[in-house]
């Protein structure tokens, strides 16, 4: 099928998705059907992403941009919430993408908060931000929150914040150190001794077994660490990214280039695959081929087709096959361990292929690039 066609035809679904959901958030997909909140859960940043790229495509569509920017404040009441690391997830693609669309100094309030909110949960002497601010995580890390660093970054040069821009950088170096296998594996989740802060275990949340890897933690990991470099211009980000995208792809079955939840399991066809994982690997591989444009064009096509073939194969086995059940993409896993969504839809599976084909269609223009987080 044609991208162009798929992207059109994803946009139609965020359009009737959009009208079925009376302004709330979806989350997850139970049983075909939307999940939803007020607040925006972890993943209220997403639904937003998707309501910008439908503008993009749409500008001239009456009181759209209104009703997104409603949207998008709606997320001011995360504004304050110092509980969890997911801030760039939750205010990137909602208030850092809004306002590369539309500048606008609430955005950049909003976007700046959920950075302060990041530095809260930093932890001197791990350099780890810690998961989740609630009983039962005391000192635990996770490696998703290398998608969320970025936010620091950026923060911290819109604010001229040098010492927020120190603790992104050690954040992603601490990150790089403590949840990376020499293999390019990684590990999910890190624990410190909340004392000492010396590094205790290295083990898993959403994955098989400790030393086995998560597919979509792989993926968040090499979106991240690209981004990272996008944001930086440290090579050894770029270069940190190329290799975890190098295990992810020769990890993803051999006939359809999709991952099971856990690369274990890798071609057995009784265990579920994660098309979210999927979805976000093919994204950060096209960034990562538009990172490398220009000092290495055969590495940089290496990564572009790479993403094409995923794309492809999730366009067979994963696009949506009607409006009223699942969104866009469809066989994502959400917590395969605690038997949580599974073969069902997830925001953060649909923003990134739909991302992912905003990358592809507008392959080598910098200008629709840069409006990403």
């Amino acid at each position: 099928m044609n991208l162009r066609k798929v992207y059109e035809k994803g946009l139609e679904k965020v359009v009737y998705l959009k009208s079925e959901l009376d302004d709330a958030f979806p989350h997850i997909t139970k049983d075909g059907k939307w999940l939803t909140n007020t607040e925006g859960h972890w993943t209220g940043g997403f639904w937003t992403g998707l309501l910008w790229l439908n503008y993009l495509e749409n500008k001239e569509a009456g009181d759209l941009k209104e009703e997104i920017v409603k949207q998008t404040l709606k997320l001011a009441v995360r504004m304050d919430d110092n509980k969890t690391h997911d801030m760039g997830f939750i205010f990137g693609p909602s208030c850092v993408f809004g306002h590369n669309i539309e500048a606008s100094e609430k955005f950049v309030e909003m976007a700046v908060a959920g950075s302060c909110n990041m530095e809260d949960l930093f932890v001197e002497g791990t350099d780890l931000v810690q998961a989740w601010d609630e009983p039962g995580y005391e000192g635990a890390a996770i490696v998703d929150t290398i998608m969320n660093a970025p936010i620091m970054i950026w923060a911290a040069q819109a604010e001229k914040n040098d010492a927020l821009y120190e603790k992104g950088i050690k954040l992603a170096n601490s990150i790089m150190k403590n949840h990376i296998r020499d293999d390019y594996s990684i590990y999910h989740m890190v624990k410190w001794d909340t004392n000492s802060h010396e590094i205790v275990e290295k083990t898993t949340h959403q994955g098989y077994l400790p030393d086995t890897c998560w597919s979509r933690g792989q993926a968040w990991a090499l979106y991240g660490f690209g981004n990272m470099y996008r944001y930086t211009g440290s090579k050894v980000y770029l270069d940190t990214a190329k290799n975890l995208a190098n295990y992810y792809w020769e990890n993803v079955d051999v006939d359809t280039k999709l991952p099971r939840w856990d690369f274990y399991f890798k071609n057995v066809e009784k265990e579920p695959i994660d098309a979210a994982a999927s979805s976000i690997a093919a994204s950060g591989m096209l960034l990562i081929s538009h990172l490398l444009m220009e000092d290495n064009t055969q590495e940089s096509i290496l990564w572009k087709d790479r993403s094409k073939q995923i794309i492809d194969s999730m366009i067979e086995h994963c696009f949506f096959q009607s409006y009223d059940k699942y969104g866009i993409i469809e066989k994502a896993t959400v917590d395969k361990p605690r038997n949580s969504g599974i073969n069902e839809s997830a925001m953060y599976g649909d923003y990134y292929f739909m991302e992912a084909l905003y990358r592809y269609l507008n392959y080598g223009n910098d200008k629709a690039i840069s409006l990403l987080y």
